[in-house]
């Protein structure tokens, strides 16, 4: 037959038990709790589609065609067109000389 310091020891085992297995319990809802919220917010940013709004609204609203982007277009199409120029005038300067000139 145990003894009643036997038997304490034993319930306060069981008791530790049921503490891990309740603490155990509570970290699987918290993870369950932070996937839920973690596609509830998902599916909240996929309906109210944020970023298209944004981007057709500046299409809609004039910034298509405002002045910021106008200037960075004029720059855009001035870098694309410095290699295509310069290739031009290269072809152009070959043309130029003769056979019996030295090239410089």
């Amino acid at each position: 037959m145990a003894s009643e310091t036997e038997q304490q020891g034993m319930g306060a085992t069981d008791g530790n038990g049921k503490t891990f297995e309740h603490a155990s319990r509570m970290v699987e809802e918290a993870r369950a709790f932070g996937s839920s919220l973690s596609s509830q917010a998902q599916s909240f940013t996929e309906s109210i589609d944020l970023r298209g709004r944004v981007q057709r609204g500046y299409v809609l609203g004039g910034g298509l065609f405002s002045p910021l982007t106008s200037r960075l277009l004029k720059i855009g199409v001035r870098l694309a067109l410095v290699p295509v120029i310069k290739s031009q005038l290269g072809a152009m300067a070959g043309e130029v000389r003769t056979p019996g000139h030295p090239s410089a």
